[in-house]
């Protein structure tokens, strides 16, 4: 198999692995806010990107904290994975699996910055997560969205550090 093969192939693993884990980490941190507030999980869905619940008792706080987990789990977990990065490997899988495992999670955190612009100018999508975290924490939109800039530049800072990037590019390069 030549190498350009297998870079493809890991390329379409890579995504296979990273986009349903991403959703479950997703919706895993929605859920374990919910049933630290003491609700009861009634649908979790990797699939269909959902998750629901009854009960539970949810201060502004709580459901603040709630809205924002699904994005700051896997954020988290990508961070923890990076930092563990060895930058040294002879795969190709490796390079470019981390690549996406960084970022797609990072790349969530774009909504954060985006949305809350939004807000300013009564255009956000009220189903949003960062919608529904703006209302309930009484954050102002604009220390969100910079909350949002400073999380992403350190994200793609570890990546550029710990050489996530330059070694994807590296490995994806056509011979």
């Amino acid at each position: 198999m030549s190498l350009n093969v297998k870079k493809m192939l890991s390329l379409f693993a890579s995504l296979v692995v990273v986009i349903p884990l991403y959703i479950g980490l997703h919706e895993g941190g929605h859920v374990l806010i919910a049933v630290l507030c003491g609700a009861k999980i009634t649908t979790f869905s990797v699939l269909g990107a959902h998750m629901s619940y009854t009960g539970g008792v949810f201060t502004s706080a709580a459901l603040s904290l709630f809205y924002l987990a699904g994005m700051l789990l896997p954020v988290l977990v990508s961070i923890v994975y990076t930092l563990t990065y060895q930058r040294k490997t002879a795969s190709v899988f490796y390079p470019i699996f981390s690549f996406f495992f960084l970022l797609i999670p990072t790349g969530s955190i774009l909504a954060w910055m985006i949305v809350p612009v939004l807000c300013l100018v009564n255009q956000a999508p009220p189903n949003d997560d960062v919608t529904k975290f703006i209302a309930s924490s009484g954050c102002p939109p604009w220390a969100v969205s910079l909350g949002a800039v400073i999380l992403f530049a350190g994200c793609c800072l570890t990546a550029w550090r710990k050489s996530v990037i330059q070694n994807y590019w590296r490995t994806v390069k056509l011979d």
